[in-house]
């Protein structure tokens, strides 16, 4: 990967890159706060983190990928990517589950690959040997569908769900039968960079791509909000285009569909918690993100679209046999 450097002070751009997965967790009720922390104990004796407000979240250890392929590259150039990616799953409110990979690229120092060893002591980090343009890398990221043929980050993040849901701490049901939602992300990173987002068109369904910038010390802000914005981004999507289409349906086929509206106002709706609360960078990301999706309102036009459909539920008259 060239070494671009910034208009400001010469520094090199360095690129991120990350894909999160959002799905509901295959267990009938919601996990207690222990039983959260049991599941997200992935790696024997590493400690989980966990917070309690304003929604329960619970974090997994990262667990470390070694990756040696090619990356796909838009336009032109070649690039090879050796060295590890990171991974963890969250849990949030017992109930929704996310799973994680992302990775962070460098110029190798050296035109040979090295021992594994070198890049062990580097999590994290993966070296790019060539010179293909940053700009070109990561457009050729956020374009390699799957089956990715590059850095292929979404196997990693399903490895993760899937060792979740496998788990014989589930009873394997679930209250609601709903899509997992992808973010894909990549971000470039440079000194004194001020942080930005903007979403990139998908032609998938349930892919959604952000492009975001920065400075180095803020990848852990930028890695957090990606997975807030997915988690938010999953919430909005299970209203609209699951919760309410087959409440509809249901009513009009003459179907109690009481069960799942309650779910939706009880389980899902307290979760819609914008980030704005985690620090004055992602506040403003957010508020940056509303400005052109309105997704606060779109989410609060759904529910209480539910609640109507609760409430037409509840005073139908009783069915005739």
């Amino acid at each position: 990967m060239s070494r671009t450097t910034t208009e400001r002070d010469g520094a090199p751009a360095v690129l991120a890159f990350g894909e999160v997965r959002t799905c509901l967790i295959q267990n009938l009720g919601t996990l207690s706060p222990s039983a959260s922390v049991a599941l997200m104990q992935l790696t024997p004796g590493a400690p989980v983190s966990k917070a309690d407000r304003p929604v329960r979240r619970v974090v997994s250890p990262e667990q470390v990928t070694g990756v040696d392929c090619r990356l796909r590259v838009a336009r032109e150039g070649r690039g090879r990517a050796i060295g590890t990616v990171l991974s963890h799953a969250t849990v949030t409110n017992g109930r929704i589950l996310q799973g994680t990979a992302h990775v962070t690229l460098t110029p190798a120092s050296s035109k040979d690959r090295r021992e594994w060893r070198h890049y062990l002591q580097r999590p994290g980090l993966v070296e790019v040997i060539g010179s293909p343009h940053p700009h070109n890398v990561l457009d050729g990221y956020l374009a390699d569908i799957s089956p990715a043929s590059g850095l292929d980050l979404a196997s990693i993040s399903d490895r993760v769900i899937d060792e979740v849901q496998m788990s014989s701490r589930l009873d394997h049901t679930t209250a609601l039968r709903a899509s997992t939602a992808v973010v894909r992300w990549a971000v470039t990173l440079a000194p004194d960079s001020r942080p930005t987002v903007g979403i990139a068109k998908s032609d998938l369904p349930n892919v959604h791509i952000i492009r975001l910038s920065g400075a180095p010390d803020h990848l852990p802000m930028l890695i957090r909000f990606c997975e807030e914005f997915a988690l938010h981004e999953w919430l909005l999507t299970t209203v609209q285009d699951v919760i309410v289409p087959r409440a509809e349906t249901d009513i009009a086929r003459d179907r109690d569909p009481l069960d799942s509206l309650l779910f939706a106002l009880n389980e899902l709706v307290p979760l819609w918690m914008p980030p704005t609360h985690l620090s004055p960078d992602m506040k403003v990301l957010w508020e940056v993100m509303e400005s052109r999706t309105h997704y606060s309102r779109l989410f609060e036009r759904q529910v209480a679209r539910i609640r109507d459909l609760r409430d037409q539920v509840k005073i139908r008259p009783p069915r005739r046999l």
